[in-house]
């Protein structure tokens, strides 16, 4: 599993059958770097913060490249935090064959990130 924060929404006009309940989400990893500006900070905030939580957390655009396409079934939006599955492992949860290469497995309250002591 990975994190990353959610940076914007794929709308479909068509879509297979085993999307539906879902969404699919535009998704920047995040690095190991952010770990660490990010820890014992409360990640989720109500409704009243969400503009000001999203427009913090948008990546730079030289970040954007690595973006993916995650299906996501509990309700993340732009600027959680979400920890993802990649590959085959994404497909799991689904019980018919799915076409998908990332799903959303939850969404990050708080992060404690500790980095190891450097000699």
């Amino acid at each position: 599993m990975r994190l990353g924060t959610v940076i914007g929404r794929v709308t479909l006009t068509l879509q297979e059958p085993v999307y539906r309940g879902g969404a699919l989400l535009l998704i920047q990893p995040l690095p190991r770097s952010q770990y660490a500006a990010l820890s014992q900070k409360n990640l989720q905030q109500t409704d009243a913060a969400a503009a000001p939580r999203a427009a913090a957390a948008k990546p730079s655009a030289a970040a954007r490249p690595g973006a993916l396409v995650a299906y996501d079934q509990l309700g993340a939006g732009p600027g959680h935090i979400v920890g993802f599955t990649e590959g085959a492992e994404a497909a799991a949860p689904f019980t018919i064959d799915a076409p998908v290469d990332a799903y959303v497995a939850c969404i990050v309250d708080r992060i404690d990130y500790h980095p190891p002591a450097t000699a």
